[in-house]
């Protein structure tokens, strides 16, 4: 019934529709697959304020765990409507929810400041969706005259050798120095991070929650051990504590990597993009860990690529790049 409704058009009714079943069974809270239909909707049809108020409930959700692109998705909606501009008018019913500003580079502050206590990084695509809501948003603006709609498919280098203006809107990748923390465009200096021994625990026990919760939703009606991901989740925090060596300060998911546009008859589980990936992130400065279920890491394995299942065999180059993670202490296996 909430995908017909959103199917046409009616992200109110949808909206109310989820509120009646938590209404109506207190105990089957709402997760984020069946609130982002609706919230979608209200941001493509630019319904900001109904889009944020719907937000804000998801957060407060306990079975609705936030990923980055639904915050990125909130952002992009609200710099292309132009509510981040000083002279925008005021989001209905922003201050209710909490917000001390309902517009403005004050509520962008405030949305990033909420964003920041929940997410640590966002992807690449993500970065250009918001440069471009910016674009779009600000269009027309002096102080956002250095910024051009960019190419979905394009890079965002980093611009560390050009200092902004006083009053020009940054929308910038930069490399900070780790030394100091400082970006180098606007001079800002990014807060650290620390987490109190009770966060730590807090962080922990929500990652397995999570795992589980997620697990079951992919088990769908399928009768296996809902407790196998916070099982396996365990089992690796457990390694990263007992374990020799520095940090690892990026993870790689070894299959997405591998079938990384390999969706065709020809298409493979590709190692050599997983060396590509590794390789590149060790010439950042990058300590990295590839994670790869054991299924890919034997001899003969059945690959998912294309419109049919394939039984891949591994040859001397690929054995050979496995046999180089191993032995660098580069490869988990799950």
């Amino acid at each position: 019934r909430v995908k017909s409704l959103v199917n046409n058009g009616d992200a109110v009714d949808a909206e109310q529709l989820l509120n009646d079943f938590a209404a109506s069974q207190p105990k089957d809270e709402l997760r984020l697959r069946t609130y982002l239909p609706v919230l979608k909707l209200y941001c493509e049809t630019k319904n900001i304020s109904c889009a944020l108020q719907l937000f804000q409930k998801m957060r407060f959700t306990k079975t609705c765990f936030l990923e980055p692109e639904n915050y990125v998705l909130l952002l992009t909606s609200i710099a292309e409507c132009g509510y981040f501009r000083s002279d925008s008018e005021p989001i209905k019913g922003a201050k209710e929810l909490g917000y001390v500003h309902d517009s403005g580079p004050e509520l962008f502050d405030e949305l990033a400041t909420e964003m920041s206590k929940e997410i640590l990084e966002i992807t690449s695509a993500s970065a250009r969706r918001l440069y471009n809501a910016f674009a779009s948003g600000f269009k027309g603006q002096t102080m956002a005259q250095n910024l051009r709609m960019m190419h979905l498919l394009a890079a965002m280098t980093p611009e560390n050798d050009v200092i902004a203006d006083h009053d020009e809107l940054v929308v910038s990748r930069v490399t900070v120095d780790g030394s100091t923390a400082q970006c180098p465009r606007t001079k800002a200096t990014l807060r650290l991070i620390l987490l109190e021994e009770d966060q730590r625990r807090q962080l922990h026990d929500s990652l397995l929650q999570g795992a589980e919760s997620q697990y079951k939703d992919f088990l769908g009606t399928k009768k296996k051990d809902v407790a196998a991901a916070a099982k396996h989740l365990t089992n690796f925090a457990n390694w990263l504590d007992t374990r020799e060596g520095k940090p690892f300060t990026a993870i790689v998911d070894g299959a997405n990597v591998a079938y990384y546009m390999q969706n065709f008859d020809q298409g493979k589980f590709n190692f050599h993009q997983l060396e590509f990936m590794v390789d590149a992130l060790e010439k950042m400065n990058e300590h990295p860990l590839v994670i790869l279920p054991n299924k890919y890491l034997r001899k003969h394995f059945h690959a998912n690529t294309g419109s049919s299942n394939y039984k891949q065999t591994l040859n001397r180059r690929e054995q050979a790049i496995i046999d180089k993670l191993t032995k660098g202490g580069k490869l988990y296996r799950c």
